[in-house]
């Protein structure tokens, strides 16, 4: 599909052609970034993507915001998820390519399907004044990317989002209707979910069909 040419192999040699540049060491106190958590939603049997939409400023986007003191990013996640989209969503187990280490009790884990981030984006927000005074200082919005899904019979609901949300109208779109209403770092989240999907499908239907295979009967020669 030609909206796969967005990525490009020239940003560096050091990351995938998925990625940004790196960026130079750097650290931030508590009071200068926001950590956040987001999902990418794919709908089983039709492999469509679940995108919000906010109608009073024209604006599309992943469901997505800043996790809440004492809760964990995956749950961020999850309640994003329920509150921007409407839809009840689960964990989509995918095959990624991470260097994260498997846990001793578990040396195998990093060979099958897990529910770890896909991809993260950070983005950097201006300082806040308020009467002539500093309200909330510069900062960096680090967003961590998880995949779900819902099924083919999933039901919005509604009135699940903060009273500033009320006007969320979530959509089922393909791939490419998605990927033209996103914009800036969304786009890439977006097409590297759908890579990995569409890897992680084609892995588990090689192995479907090699289970098949080793469960059929052999033919033996024909009988006297």
């Amino acid at each position: 599909m030609s909206f796969f040419n967005a990525f490009s192999r020239n940003n560096t040699v050091e990351t995938s052609e998925f990625s940004s540049r790196t960026i130079p060491d750097c650290g931030w106190a508590a009071q200068d970034f926001l950590l956040a958590a987001g999902m990418v939603i794919f709908q089983l049997g039709t492999d469509k993507v679940v995108v919000v939409n906010d109608p009073t400023v024209r604006s599309w986007f992943l469901p997505r915001g800043r996790k809440d003191v004492g809760e964990s990013l995956e749950q961020a996640a999850l309640r994003e998820a329920y509150e921007e989209s409407g839809y009840r969503v689960q964990f989509l187990p995918l095959y990624t390519r991470t260097w994260a280490p498997s846990p001793p009790s578990d040396p195998d884990a990093h060979c099958r399907c897990n529910t770890e981030p896909i991809y993260m984006t950070i983005t950097s927000y201006r300082a806040r004044y308020g009467r002539n005074r500093l309200v909330r200082t510069a900062g960096e919005y680090l967003t961590s990317w998880y995949v779900g899904c819902i099924n083919e019979d999933a039901v919005r609901e509604t009135g699940t989002g903060m009273p500033d949300e009320q006007n969320y109208v979530s959509h089922l779109l393909n791939i490419e209707d998605a990927y033209n209403r996103l914009r800036g770092s969304e786009r890439s989240v977006l097409l590297y979910a759908w890579c990995v999907y569409n890897e992680t499908k084609r892995i588990v239907f090689g192995e479907q069909q090699t289970a098949q295979a080793a469960a059929a009967p052999r033919r033996t020669g024909s009988l006297a």
